[in-house]
């Protein structure tokens, strides 16, 4: 595909991990027919958890080498609203909720550039998904 044609994905950071911890998808991610964008958010997510030499560089090269796209105004003030229906649909928690709501701004920023989210988390982007429709593929571990 060339970039003009090319179709656009932001990958979850649930996927990174598995690769990092134990190798799953690497050739999946290898060989994805897509344009690999990396959402800020997941970025976020990978220094927030980074203790290893190993997994530092990891994603210092991954925020030099992708382009960065950030939740921009509109996906910031929707993420809340869409957090605010999960709570009420699913009783979640004030602790799941933080953790969801990253979730909906990944989604909300590969809505924002119509690209497509890969995760390994199917059970909640599949719940963000029933209140705000995105694509997703979800990779099974």
């Amino acid at each position: 595909m060339t970039s003009s044609t090319a179709r656009q994905v932001l990958i979850d950071t649930s996927v990174y991990i598995e690769n990092l911890k134990f190798g799953r998808f690497e050739r999946e991610l290898l060989t994805l027919p897509f344009l690999v964008r990396c959402s800020a958010v997941v970025l976020a997510e990978l220094w927030r958890g980074a203790r290893s030499r190993q997994a530092k560089r990891f994603v210092a090269a991954l925020a030099r080498q992708c382009r960065v796209i950030v939740p921009n105004e509109g996906a910031w003030l929707e993420s809340g609203q869409i957090v605010a229906k999960l709570a009420d649909r699913h009783g979640y928690d004030v602790h799941k909720l933080r953790e969801i709501h990253f979730d909906v701004l990944i989604a909300l920023t590969a809505r924002q550039i119509g690209a497509v989210v890969i995760t390994c988390n199917a059970r909640d982007f599949q719940a963000i998904r029933a209140v705000k429709a995105f694509e997703l593929v979800c990779w099974l571990v």
